[in-house]
C-alpha cells in the first residue's frame, strides 16, 4: 500500500514538473512571435509622423500645458520655463515644480491602427505615459482613450475610454464613492507588468495598436499585452507624453496600419 502511494506521489510530482515545463517553453516561444507581430505591422505601415527633435518645437505640431502650469505655480509669465524644449536632438520634457499637473507635449497624428516608436531615457523611480486621444469624444474627460505607461519598475497599460477617464467613472468618483466601489467599476480595465528599465539609458519603446489590442516591446524584448474595449476606438487623433517629473525622448515615429481588407460577401 505504501509503494502504491508513493509511486502515485512520484506520478504526481513528475506530471507537475513537465506541466512546469512545458508552460515555461511556452512562454519563452511566445516572446519573440509577439516582439515579431510589431516588426510586422511596421513592414505593412506607412510612416505619417517622425520626428528627430533637430530644430525647435513648432507651435503649430505641439502643444503643452505652460499656461496651465504657470498659473497653478503661480509663476510671472515672463519667468516662465518651456516645459517642452529640443537640445541636440532630444525632446527634455521637465515638470515646472508647484504645477499641479504633470507636464505635457502632444501632437497631432490621426490613425486607428497604428505602431509608436521612439527612445527614452528616464531618471532613477521616473515615469512616462504615452496618451492616446481623440478630443471629439465625449464620453470621456478631455478625449482620453488609452495609455502606455513606462517607468524604471513597470509597464502598465491602460483602457482610459471604459477606465478612469470615462464620465460616469469621474462622476462616481466626485460624488465620494468608496475606494472598493471604483475599483469595481474599472476592474479588468488595465494592466501591470513588473519590467527593470535602467535608469540614466537609452531605451527604445514600440507600441503597437491594433484593434482592442496594445502590444508592448522595450529594446526588442516583448514586454506585456492587453486588450480591452475602448483601446478599439475607431479615431485617434494626437498623441501625448504624459511627464510627472522629467524625461528625455528621442526619435519619434508614428507608422498607420491600413485596415484589413474584407472579403466581398458572395451573393
Amino acid at each position: 500500500m505504501l509503494n502504491s502511494k508513493c509511486s502515485l506521489r512520484n506520478l504526481f510530482h513528475h506530471c507537475f514538473l513537465s506541466f512546469v515545463a512545458i508552460a515555461v517553453i511556452t512562454t519563452l516561444s511566445a516572446a519573440p512571435a509577439q516582439a515579431q507581430t510589431i516588426e510586422n505591422a511596421i513592414s505593412r505601415a506607412d510612416l505619417i509622423l517622425s520626428h528627430n527633435f533637430d530644430q525647435p518645437l513648432n507651435a503649430q505640431d505641439w502643444w503643452t500645458n505652460d499656461g496651465r502650469a504657470q498659473k497653478s505655480a503661480k509663476i510671472a509669465k515672463n519667468k516662465m520655463v518651456p516645459q517642452a524644449s529640443v537640445k541636440d536632438g532630444v525632446l527634455q520634457i521637465r515638470r515646472t515644480e508647484g504645477s499641479d499637473h504633470a507636464a505635457v507635449a502632444r501632437t497631432k497624428v490621426q490613425f486607428q491602427n497604428a505602431v509608436i516608436t521612439c527612445k527614452f531615457q528616464l531618471a532613477e523611480n521616473q515615469k512616462f505615459g504615452v496618451n492616446i486621444n481623440d478630443p471629439n469624444c465625449k464620453t470621456v474627460h478631455a478625449g482620453h482613450l488609452c495609455r502606455v505607461e513606462v517607468s524604471t519598475k513597470a509597464v502598465v497599460i491602460q483602457d482610459q475610454k471604459t477606465g478612469t477617464m470615462a464620465n460616469e467613472y469621474r462622476k462616481l468618483k466626485e460624488s465620494g464613492t468608496s475606494k472598493s466601489e471604483l475599483a469595481k467599476r474599472i476592474q479588468g480595465k488595465s494592466k501591470t507588468t513588473k519590467r527593470a528599465t535602467k535608469a540614466s539609458q537609452w531605451h527604445e519603446l514600440k507600441i503597437l495598436l491594433e484593434g482592442e489590442k496594445i502590444v508592448v516591446q522595450i529594446d526588442n524584448e516583448f514586454v506585456s499585452q492587453f486588450s480591452s474595449s475602448g483601446i478599439g476606438h475607431p479615431t485617434k487623433e494626437n498623441i501625448a507624453l504624459s511627464v510627472p517629473r522629467m524625461v528625455d525622448i528621442k526619435n519619434l515615429a508614428v507608422y498607420r496600419i491600413a485596415p484589413k481588407q474584407t472579403a466581398p460577401k458572395q451573393p
